[in-house]
């Protein structure tokens, strides 16, 4: 089930996400802030295997902060340079979830 995309895009299932490039472009935050999803079983899509690669990034330079304000499994820890233009979408996106 998404938490993120459906607020933001309207779309409700991942089929949905992955035809649409705004909700695509959103999937790295679904992944990042939602374990209710079996991301690693869906791997095999390159688009939904590079968001995942990219939550990883983020996740490893935030896991403290993300597991404070998120309560999720642990996601893979990459090292990996982070876009900071994105950090605006990354906060928000965090208080959207922890609320």
């Amino acid at each position: 089930m998404l938490k993120l995309i459906p607020y933001y895009t309207g779309k409700k299932n991942l089929e949905e996400v992955m035809a649409d490039k705004k909700s695509r472009d959103l999937l790295w935050l679904e992944i990042l802030l939602n374990d209710d999803v079996d991301w690693e079983n869906k791997l095999s899509d390159d688009d939904l295997k590079q968001s995942y690669d990219k939550a990883c990034v983020w996740y490893g330079n935030f896991k403290t902060m993300l597991e404070h304000a998120v309560k999720r499994k642990s996601l893979q820890s990459k090292k990996g340079a982070i876009n900071q233009k994105e950090y605006r979408k990354f906060i928000k996106a965090i208080n959207f979830v922890a609320t």
